[in-house]
Protein backbone atom coordinates (compact mmCIF):
# COMPACT_ATOMS: atom_id res chain seq x y z
CA UNK A 1 0.00 0.00 0.00
CA UNK A 2 1.07 3.21 0.12
CA UNK A 3 1.55 3.94 -3.54
CA UNK A 4 4.26 0.86 -3.93
CA UNK A 5 3.69 -1.50 -6.54
CA UNK A 6 4.19 -5.07 -6.23
CA UNK A 7 5.26 -7.24 -9.02
CA UNK A 8 1.64 -8.50 -9.84
CA UNK A 9 0.94 -4.45 -10.43
CA UNK A 10 3.56 -4.53 -12.87
CA UNK A 11 2.59 -7.32 -14.28
CA UNK A 12 -1.06 -5.90 -15.05
CA UNK A 13 0.53 -2.57 -15.88
CA UNK A 14 2.33 -4.89 -18.33
CA UNK A 15 -0.44 -6.36 -19.60
CA UNK A 16 -2.80 -3.13 -20.00
CA UNK A 17 -0.13 -2.01 -22.11
CA UNK A 18 -0.10 -4.56 -24.36
CA UNK A 19 -4.32 -4.99 -25.07
CA UNK A 20 -3.98 -0.94 -25.90
CA UNK A 21 -1.01 -1.02 -28.43
CA UNK A 22 -2.96 -4.41 -29.49
CA UNK A 23 -6.05 -2.35 -29.98
CA UNK A 24 -5.06 0.49 -31.71
CA UNK A 25 -3.39 -2.18 -33.72
CA UNK A 26 -6.57 -2.82 -34.70
CA UNK A 27 -8.36 0.61 -35.17
CA UNK A 28 -5.49 1.65 -37.36
CA UNK A 29 -5.74 -1.22 -39.54
CA UNK A 30 -9.58 -0.96 -39.62
CA UNK A 31 -9.17 2.90 -40.97
CA UNK A 32 -6.66 1.76 -43.11
CA UNK A 33 -8.77 -1.28 -44.71
CA UNK A 34 -11.86 1.45 -44.79
CA UNK A 35 -10.66 4.66 -45.77
CA UNK A 36 -11.47 4.02 -49.29
CA UNK A 37 -15.25 3.64 -48.50
CA UNK A 38 -14.90 6.60 -45.96
CA UNK A 39 -13.28 8.90 -48.70
CA UNK A 40 -16.26 7.89 -51.24
CA UNK A 41 -18.77 8.64 -48.48
CA UNK A 42 -17.37 11.76 -47.75
CA UNK A 43 -16.90 13.07 -51.10
CA UNK A 44 -20.53 11.95 -51.93
CA UNK A 45 -22.03 13.97 -48.67
CA UNK A 46 -19.91 17.40 -49.66
CA UNK A 47 -21.23 17.32 -53.10
CA UNK A 48 -24.83 16.47 -52.03
CA UNK A 49 -24.67 19.57 -49.34
CA UNK A 50 -22.68 21.56 -52.25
Amino acid sequence: MGGQTTPEDGDDQEEAGEQRRERRGLIRQLLIDWSPVLATVTSLVVRHFS
